[in-house]
């Protein structure tokens, strides 16, 4: 009986000491940081209200109040967030990746880095590799305001649907549904399975203008 108790006892010893090593390692270990904010004003990161310094990491919401703005460095690029505005940014290998869930942007890359921001289904990156300055207004989620300052961007819509918008140009953005074809109504009267479309109207170049204006303060405070 001593002999099996003592058996017992090693066995849950055992157990316990190979367990401590996996309960001291964090199940979700800390990310390393994608940037920081460079200035901000009534604006947050994630749930905190943030001010200049702040570290940003992988997945966070920056967001701006009614009369805030916010300005940070993501990798080698920057991004400016203007008023009432809110989006999520993830790292990249070569820049950043933000969802422009509300508001507008301005996204920046410098030579040999990259941006991408994600709106309403559609997708806009800088056109090769060149210094690219381009500013994102998500009117609603039918239309986005498009202004390329610095570079040309690309702009496509579910993958296609791909336009090019040259330095110095803005372009109102409307997205449509593609009515479907009839054979795919599957008989209830309802069509499925028709695509969006992008239609662009040309804008004045005051929106232009402004988006010059941040780039050039970009360039004073670096």
């Amino acid at each position: 009986m001593c002999t099996l108790g003592m058996s017992a006892l090693v066995v849950v010893l055992s157990a316990s000491v190979i367990g401590i090593p996996a309960l001291a390692t964090p199940a979700n270990p800390a990310s390393a940081p994608l940037g920081w904010v460079l200035q901000a004003d009534r604006a947050h990161v994630g749930a905190d209200l943030t001010s200049g310094g702040a570290t940003i990491y992988d997945g966070d919401r920056l967001e701006t109040q009614q009369d805030g703005t916010l300005r940070a460095r993501l990798g080698n690029s920057q991004m400016y967030l203007r008023q009432s505005t809110l989006a999520e940014v993830h790292g990249r290998s070569n820049g950043y990746s933000a969802s422009l869930l509300r508001g507008s942007v301005v996204a920046s890359a410098p030579e040999g880095q990259s941006f991408q921001v994600l709106a309403d289904g559609a997708t806009i990156r800088p056109v090769g590799t060149r210094a690219t300055v381009a500013q994102i207004t998500r009117v609603s989620a039918t239309e986005l305001l498009l202004t390329s300052t610095v570079g040309a961007i690309q702009v496509s819509l579910d993958g296609s649907d791909v336009k090019t918008i040259e330095a110095g140009n803005s372009f109102r953005m409307e997205i449509q549904p593609e009515a479907a074809s009839p054979g795919q109504d599957n008989g209830s009267g309802t069509q499925h399975g028709g695509r969006n479309r992008a239609i662009y109207f040309w804008i004045s170049a005051a929106s232009i203008a402004a988006g010059v204006g941040v780039w050039r303060a970009y360039i004073s405070d670096d």
